[in-house]
């Protein structure tokens, strides 16, 4: 498994949120969960990722790697689950 850390940008209630951390979990990957109100604003997110950016959104090593179809794209295509 590579050392690379993973940032997942959530919200409460968001079903995709919850489908890639329970992914992520269940293969061991690296990563750390920040949640909408708790950890960032919704102000702070469209800054960061666009206005038009959905839930949930995932950084790794300083790189945006998109919603949950694009981590899991990226997780595959690189071998790191």
């Amino acid at each position: 498994m590579s050392n690379s850390k993973f940032y997942v940008y959530s919200k409460d209630g968001c079903g995709f949120c919850d489908k890639l951390t329970n992914f992520m979990e269940s293969k061991g990957v690296n990563f750390e969960k920040f949640s909408l109100n708790d950890d960032f604003t919704s102000e702070e997110f469209r800054y960061k990722f666009g206005k038009s950016s959905t839930f949930p959104q995932v950084v790794m090593d300083n790189k945006h790697l998109g919603g949950m179809k694009d981590t899991v794209r990226f997780l595959l295509e690189n071998k790191m689950v």
